[in-house]
């Protein structure tokens, strides 16, 4: 017998279970893979749509911050004033601002004439 002759040729049982596994292994992998992709892109919608949202709420957020500056203004005062028939379209609106410090030099309560007294004294004056 020849050398070649007794070695024995190694058994190929086992390839096609080592192939099922590589198969199987991968299958699992891509699964894997595509069910993070997909969470992947449900998320960046997420985002998108959020995004969007926010932008939406800036510019809703300007208008009306527009809206409130214009509606301090006398020239508004005036028009609803006279939409509402406070003043005659042929009047004008005079509106008296106060100082900051009238209210802080006021003479307190307690310290004041009677109320008889201050009338008296508008009326006749000082004598």
């Amino acid at each position: 017998m020849s050398v070649h002759a007794r070695r024995r040729r190694p058994s190929r049982g086992g390839r096609p279970l080592a192939a099922a596994a590589v198969l199987f292994v991968g299958l699992a992998l891509a699964f894997a893979f595509a069910g993070v992709t997909v969470q992947e892109n449900a998320l960046a919608r997420d985002i998108a749509t959020l995004h969007q949202q926010i932008a939406a709420e800036q510019a809703k957020q300007t208008d009306l911050q527009a809206s409130a500056a214009q509606k301090q203004t006398p020239d508004y005062v005036i028009e609803k004033a006279k939409d509402f028939g406070f003043v005659w379209p042929w009047e004008t609106l005079i509106a008296v601002q106060r100082d900051a410090e009238a209210h802080a030099n006021a003479m307190p309560a307690d310290q004041r004439p009677p109320r008889v007294l201050r009338w008296i004294t508008l009326f006749v004056g000082t004598r």
